[in-house]
């Protein structure tokens, strides 16, 4: 029997007020029972600063200057897979996420991922900008980006955080599940070859 995956959920929405957070608590179960021994990454917690390393990631073979930097290394090369959660703002996903993926470089190749991007639309514009980055610094897209459409006028609260998270989720709960699946088997099969 294989191993559970390990797969490392990022919350990519650093905001004060955001609702990344709640839909992670409704992710995460699916993802388990696909396979997945998850871990969360919440990069408002995590309070990288601006990229600060002196020299490119590229360039650095993974010996990095900051002890913020070698955390975030050491969880991303723990896990097996990535799941990034991204909203979309104004057309594009935040630069808390870019921050993140530019921290690193050779943690990413051929690291199997999951895009999941939420928004009024979906947050598609903003998870295929993600896609283009990940597939750049070599990361392994293993499934179609799932776009969770979250619709203003019924989603969000007086306290700009969502009503009832778990809704939100159900009504993506049949991609998000096809997409789990498929990261496990392809953590499962990398497994099994290496």
């Amino acid at each position: 029997m294989n191993p559970q995956a390990r797969v490392l959920l990022v919350v990519g929405s650093a905001r004060p007020v955001r609702v990344g957070d709640q839909l992670a608590a409704q992710i995460k179960p699916i993802l388990e029972a696909a396979g997945a021994e998850v871990t969360v990454a919440d990069l408002a917690e995590l309070g990288l600063p601006l990229l600060d390393e002196p020299m490119m990631a590229a360039a650095s073979g993974g010996d990095y200057a900051h002890e913020h930097t070698r955390t975030w290394s050491g969880l991303v090369r723990d896990a097996d897979a990535v799941v990034w959660l991204t909203p979309q703002y104004n057309g594009g996903y935040p630069a808390s996420v870019k921050n993140a993926v530019d921290y690193l470089f050779p943690e990413w190749a051929g690291k199997p991922m999951l895009l999941v991007s939420y928004g009024a639309g979906g947050g598609g514009l903003g998870g295929a900008q993600l896609r283009s980055v990940l597939e750049f610094v070599k990361g392994d897209v293993v499934a179609p980006n799932v776009e969770i459409s979250l619709p203003p006028q019924s989603s969000y609260g007086s306290d700009f955080r969502l009503v009832d998270a778990a809704s939100d989720v159900e009504r993506h709960r049949q991609e998000l599940e096809s997409a789990a699946q498929t990261l496990v088997a392809h953590v499962g099969a990398v497994q099994v070859a290496g």
